[in-house]
């Protein structure tokens, strides 16, 4: 058997104690009774695994992580402004135009850019429209 990362430890930890919080919630305290060893047991696990961690050399880019695409997003995320609140400068628009692009271009969702930004799906299909290249014909919601 592989070992278990201590993310993974820590979810199921997160997730059994919340398995258990929940039961005493609803009032079943036999079961809760059933899982608090069990939260004790991946408590302890999960500490000594965050004990046991060795520092891990760097990874090396690859696969999709060594695309044009994600070194294009990387660049957009990095100039960002970090205090997280939206800005109106057109500067911040264009940005956020091409981490919405970028992240279309990689594959994702309208909806997962969508949550990933925090905006409407809407307003990432209009990033991603703006940056396609211009074309004569109407796409399909202009013929409707």
């Amino acid at each position: 058997m592989s070992k278990i990362t201590p993310t993974l430890l820590n979810d199921t930890l997160n997730l059994v104690a919340l398995a258990r919080e929940t039961a005493l919630a609803r009032g079943r305290q036999a079961q809760a009774d059933r899982l608090a060893p069990v939260v004790d047991g991946l408590r302890s696990l999960a500490a000594a695994s965050t004990n046991s961690l060795t520092p891990r050399p760097p990874v090396t880019a690859s696969g999709a992580l060594a695309g044009e695409d994600f070194r294009a997003l990387l660049a957009a995320a990095q100039a960002a402004p970090l205090n997280g609140a939206p800005s109106a400068s057109p500067l911040h628009s264009l940005t956020r135009g091409h981490v919405a692009a970028a992240m279309a271009a990689g594959g994702m969702t309208e909806i997962e850019i969508a949550r990933q930004l925090g905006v409407a799906r809407e307003e990432v299909r209009i990033m991603i429209r703006l940056s396609q290249p211009h074309s004569l014909t109407p796409g399909p919601e202009a013929v409707a």
